[in-house]
């Protein structure tokens, strides 16, 4: 099977709840098998327990959250360049291209392997550095004979995770990029109707989407003692890469559109300017309206909005900055609940 092939066949919902739900199963799993949840139980006070730097459930919580976040990138890694190559395929009429064509440019919405490379090496660099940005900073972080059980899972999936969270980076901007370019290819835009547009867009506030999703997750960690820091760099990152995803794909149409409206409007001003000379030499007669209609219409076309955005475009983003919080919210109901249950 082509990568292509691949890309269309394997559901990234159902990929990602694979890979989480596999690695949790194992983890519990080796939990039990290794006694921890005896160490657990015994701790005496859950809030005490869940405080100290090094605790048993700590130390959980953090393994449990890397597992949510290793799943959930593969399958925004695999949306992202989905929602491209549809996309492509969606605008068939708009580009002006055959099947065939249209086809061709699909398959050139992909990532390029020094881009892959390049990134691995950042996030594992940015995996290396980050145990020493989350206090108390153990000794040794990266020596195995200082891990805990626990610990093991934190090593061994912070460099995928990072890894991963880069190449999502990555992936959208390639394929935003890619987009924009794409989107020079629109034979004509119809100024009174810009709803042929609607799937940049849309591709627009998936991609948004998909980093304001991984800062949800990334938004359990703030239960933790010592991750505020580290915590306030991946938010920052993250929104300025959400705010490049929703603009980057409608870069190239908010181009086009400007060129459609300057073009119109050179037009309509030419015609206002031939109707002004006819009526000073009294050729047309003021009152069959004509010129009115004119500056009507001029009106109407510099009144077109020159980025493909509406109201709902802007409440949708409202309510994906409400994601994180929300998802915090949860995790603080979630250990509460526990905690009484515990104790």
């Amino acid at each position: 099977m082509t990568h292509r092939g691949l890309v269309e066949r394997i559901s990234p919902l159902w990929l990602g709840i694979g890979i989480s739900t596999s690695l949790l199963v194992i983890l519990a799993v080796a939990e039990t098998v290794q006694g921890r949840w005896d160490g657990l139980l015994a701790g005496g006070d859950f809030n005490a327990l869940a405080s100290v730097s090094g605790g048993i459930l700590r130390d959980l919580r953090i393994a449990i959250v890397h597992c949510l976040i290793i799943g959930y990138l593969p399958a925004a890694l695999l949306h992202v360049l989905r929602s491209g190559r549809r996309t492509v395929l969606v605008l068939q009429d708009s580009l002006n291209c055959t099947r065939e064509e249209c086809e061709a440019l699909a398959t050139s919405v992909r990532l390029s392997t020094p881009g892959l490379i390049i990134t691995a090496f950042v996030g594992l660099a940015l995996a290396f550095v980050s145990p020493y940005l989350v206090p108390p900073v153990p000794p040794a972080p990266w020596s195995p004979s200082t891990w805990s059980a626990e610990v093991v899972w934190h090593r061994l999936l912070g460099p995928g995770t990072m890894v991963l969270g880069w190449w999502l980076g990555y992936a959208i901007v390639s394929v935003s990029v890619r987009l924009s370019r794409i989107a020079t290819r629109i034979s004509q835009i119809d100024l009174l109707d810009l709803s042929p547009l609607a799937p940049f867009t849309k591709l627009g506030l998936t991609n948004a989407l998909l980093p304001v999703g991984y800062l949800s997750i990334w938004s359990l960690m703030l239960l933790e003692e010592g991750f505020g820091q580290l915590m306030w760099m991946v938010s920052g990152a993250t929104l300025v890469l959400a705010s490049l995803s929703l603009m980057s794909p409608v870069r190239g149409v908010h181009r086009r559109i400007l060129q459609s409206k300057e073009a119109e409007l050179g037009w309509v001003n030419d015609a206002i300017a031939d109707r002004r000379n006819a009526f000073q030499g009294r050729d047309i007669d003021p009152r069959t309206g004509e010129m009115a209609d004119l500056i009507a219409y001029r009106n109407l076309v510099e009144g077109v909005p020159e980025w493909p955005f509406t109201t709902s475009t802007y409440t949708r983003l409202f309510l994906y900055a409400l994601l994180p919080v929300a998802s915090w919210t949860i995790g603080v109901i979630a250990e509460e609940i526990v905690g009484r249950a515990f104790s």
